[in-house]
């Protein structure tokens, strides 16, 4: 199995493309650090997409990307981060999405990095 991650994409980058476009490398730049145990939380998204729970699509061969707003992001990730609440690298992606655009929608995205 290839290595995978999660981490919020910026939508607004032109490259990627939500409806369509080329499946090599169609995923929004990166503008977090990747997630904490990325691995277990890239099989929950996926679950969430394919079971309906979470807005989302597979947008390249490797990848999946979720339209979140940064509060549908804080409950998701709240949840499943519930028992790791004091965890640093937990709590310094709880600010980094607070400090996000709460107007504006990002890309959730379980992508495989190899």
């Amino acid at each position: 199995m290839a290595d995978v991650e999660v981490f919020i994409g910026d939508l607004r980058d032109r490259s990627f493309h939500y409806e369509g476009g080329d499946w090599n490398h169609n995923y929004p730049k990166r503008i977090s650090p990747f997630f904490p145990r990325g691995y277990e939380l890239f099989f929950s998204v996926l679950d969430g997409i394919y079971y309906k729970r979470l807005e989302g699509r597979q947008t390249d061969w490797g990848s999946h990307t979720c339209l979140m707003f940064p509060a549908e992001m804080l409950s998701m990730l709240e949840e499943y981060y519930k028992r790791e609440t004091d965890d640093e690298q937990v709590q310094q992606l709880f600010q980094f999405i607070k400090q996000l655009d709460q107007d504006q929608q990002y890309g959730l995205v379980a992508c495989e990095m190899s």
